[in-house]
């Protein structure tokens, strides 16, 4: 063989007409893990998958045009929009995995600075309710109880894993037959329940494969930019509550929906005129709480805006 493009027509004739493929590599490999592991045999296993491996390298490396990638995810498989749209349905999963698949672990939001509380036992403490999972934050320790709005029920089911409860108002934190409340203007990003003899808040945040439901947007899980009073992230704050305000706004006429996941490795803090307070993780042109947002817009309005 003195010519490099015979490679192609050699390696099919060798192969037996076996298509050099995903499925062909999954069979290798399954082949491989189906041998008994013995000292002496090892070797002659390892040859002959070595061998295949080579082939199937081989040949999709010659028949892959030049200058071609081999395809990988694509982007329609996650859904994209704006934050301001009028969704119909909870957006999918990013990736193949089942809807429910995925949940919050004890590593995804913990770094310093969160105001989040801290997992225990491998758990966040969470109370859900109508589609809707909301986590305890650290601050503040005692909800005034000026600041409740309506009763939204009772806790009927205490449950390690929130996401498998049966229904009605579930809690990994919570005690049976205590009641959560609303806060009130927060139109459903933050309820309270009594903890251990003090009142705590909870803030809206994706779990269990679920971010927003139905037609939500990103202002159903926030707040109304006329109650925010000042905003901080990664060390720099917007103490000017005309141009927070008008950084919010910025946000949600602007964020496009990305996934249900949490990512982001700094945070961001909004103070509310009532004196509370919300925490949304940010990356790069993103943020992130109940789902993940892009909103470069924000970003830069954010940099020009802070001290």
């Amino acid at each position: 063989m003195n010519r490099l493009d015979t490679l192609s027509d050699v390696a099919s004739r060798q192969l037996g007409g076996l298509k050099a493929d995903d499925k062909l590599f999954l069979k290798i490999r399954l082949a491989a893990a189906e041998q008994p592991v013995k000292r002496r045999g090892l070797k002659p296993v390892l040859a002959v998958c070595a061998a295949l491996v080579v082939v199937l390298g081989a040949v999709l490396a010659v028949t892959q045009p030049a200058g071609q990638q081999l395809a990988g995810p694509q982007n329609g498989l996650m859904d994209s929009r704006s934050a301001g749209g009028e969704p119909t349905a909870e957006p999918g999963l990013g990736g193949s995995l089942p809807q429910d698949s995925l949940t919050m672990s004890a590593g995804v939001a913990d770094m310093s600075g969160t105001l989040f509380e801290a997992a225990a036992d491998g758990s966040f403490p969470l109370v859900t309710l109508e589609g809707a999972t909301y986590r305890l934050l650290e601050s503040p320790a005692q909800v005034d109880q000026s600041l409740l709005g309506d009763a939204l029920g009772e806790v009927t089911e205490f449950n390690v894993e929130p996401a498998l409860g049966s229904g009605g108002i579930v809690s990994n934190a919570v005690s049976v037959g205590e009641t959560v409340y609303a806060i009130a203007g927060m139109d459903g990003a933050l309820v309270a329940a009594p903890m251990s003899g003090s009142l705590r808040l909870f803030q809206r945040v994706s779990y269990g494969g679920k971010a927003i439901i139905g037609s939500q947007t990103l202002g159903d899980t926030l707040c109304d930019p006329a109650d925010v009073a000042w905003m901080e992230m990664n060390g720099r704050r917007v103490d000017d509550t005309a141009a927070a305000q008008n950084l919010m706004q910025t946000l949600l006429n602007d964020a496009d929906y990305q996934s249900t996941a949490m990512t982001g490795s700094g945070q961001m803090q909004i103070g509310l005129k009532n004196g509370l307070t919300l925490q949304l993780l940010v990356g790069d042109d993103c943020v992130s709480a109940c789902g993940t947002w892009t909103c470069p817009e924000f970003m830069q309005a954010f940099e020009s805006a802070a001290r």
